[in-house]
């Protein structure tokens, strides 16, 4: 708008909107007379909204921030948009989309023009449209779909998802541009926050770590601005859980010990459970066999008391712990107590599940294997390497190493399954 024209050069105004910083804008406009309600007028936005981006709630959504940038005039490169370059597709009428759809599956199928020359038919992406306004079926729908790829994820491994969880983003994403009730916005901020949760599961699982964490911290703000304190205390488990197995343990376990006061917070024992069993962990690895057997003490005391246990923590189940407290007796050199944790873990585990699967019984092999117990550690490493071999999944095979470790101590007893440790762990896969 031609009013505020003036207005986007001087210094103060440039600097917020390069930071994409819109509530800084909107209360420099207010300073300048515009009233919150003519902004939202403009904008096309609820006054409430306005206030609400005044007092600290951030601008996340594209759409949202291309519709204000172009609402009050500001000129795009300004806050960092682009005009997408489109090449425009000749306009065709029905009957020749028809007759070259005719043309070229009479060629498929018959291996000749039967039917004249077939044109090149040209796939174009569409955005899929939002609704004006979300409510509580929008939510459910992301859910269900959330619930799906979480599935497809666990069976066979992040690569299998990891487009599609990044595209059905893309579009959950712009929901937050969109009105919706005030009642609504916590659950799709929630729900938004656990798919970049699923997108970083996946990322992780294939290796991409910096994309996993880009995820996280995008989940992480979307929990802040949502104030959902149990949500974000599982997603520093989700961070720490990348450095146990990509970093030092001690930077495992500040996020871990950044998390719990968050948990506390949310009275949820599980979730104090959750973070504690990873913490025993990153102490064994320490060396700290005091603070690992009394962090372990406490989780199995957290994960059986009484407490709200949200939906998207349902995942740490008896056999989550039992696996998790078998890893840290193995760290500890507690054979006997690592394996029969991990063996209660398998028998817990249900269908649907073969990532988990593959993880508990690479880590029963190396402890067998670590015991001297060489014929069962052979026999459970060929069922681990049964399932990795299936699985789209690259941490999968990361966690063959101490498996192929192990094995290598064993001399001509074990040589066949080292070699298809190292094929197995030498075939990295990509995402679908």
């Amino acid at each position: 708008m031609e009013r505020f024209k003036a207005w986007w050069d001087r210094p103060e105004m440039r600097d917020a909107l390069a930071h994409r910083d819109i509530g800084t804008v909107f209360r420099l406009l207010v300073e300048e007379g515009v009233s919150q309600r003519e902004i939202a007028q403009v904008t096309r936005q609820n006054q409430s909204e306005i206030s609400e981006i005044i007092g600290g709630r951030r601008v996340m959504s594209y759409e949202l921030l291309e519709r204000i940038a172009v609402s009050l005039g500001v000129p795009r490169g300004h806050v960092g948009l682009e005009y997408g370059v489109v090449s425009p597709q000749p306009a065709q009428d029905e009957a020749a989309k028809r007759a070259s759809f005719l043309a070229r599956a009479a060629e498929a199928v018959v291996g000749q023009p039967v039917f004249g020359e077939a044109g090149e038919v040209a796939l174009t992406a569409e955005e899929t449209p939002v609704p004006a306004q979300v409510g509580p079926s929008d939510v459910v729908m992301l859910h269900r779909v959330l619930g799906d790829l979480t599935g497809l994820e666990s069976q066979f491994g992040g690569g299998v998802v990891l487009a599609a969880v990044e595209g059905q983003l893309r579009w959950a994403r712009r929901l937050l541009g969109v009105a919706v009730r005030d009642a609504v916005r916590p659950a799709l901020f929630e729900a938004v926050a656990l798919l970049h949760r699923r997108a970083s599961s996946a990322a992780f699982d294939m290796g991409r770590l910096d994309r996993a964490r880009k995820h996280l911290l995008a989940a992480l703000e979307l929990t802040q601005d949502a104030q959902n304190l149990p949500l974000q205390a599982m997603l520093f488990y989700c961070a720490g859980r990348m450095e146990q197995y990509h970093g030092p343990p001690d930077a495992a376990l500040r996020l871990f010990q950044f998390g719990y006061p968050v948990a506390l917070a949310s009275r949820s024992p599980r979730l104090c459970a959750l973070l504690e069993v990873r913490e025993a962990r990153c102490y064994a690895v320490m060396g700290n066999r005091e603070s690992a057997e009394r962090a372990l003490s406490s989780a199995m005391e957290n994960f059986h008391a009484e407490g709200d246990l949200p939906v998207w923590l349902e995942f740490f189940d008896e056999a989550e712990l039992l696996a998790a407290v078998g890893v840290t007796w193995a760290e500890l050199g507690e054979w006997t107590r690592a394996v029969a944790a991990i063996r209660r873990s398998l028998r817990h585990r249900g269908d649907g599940v073969a990532l988990a699967r593959s993880f508990d019984l690479a880590e029963l092999a190396t402890c067998h294997l670590r015991s001297g117990d060489v014929d069962e550690g052979v026999r459970v490493a060929t069922r681990s390497l049964d399932l990795v071999e299936q699985l789209n999944s690259n941490r999968a095979r990361d966690r063959l190493g101490p498996l192929e470790r192990a094995a290598r101590r064993g001399g001509s007893e074990t040589s066949s399954v080292v070699h298809r440790i190292t094929e197995t762990r030498e075939r990295k896969v990509t995402a679908s």
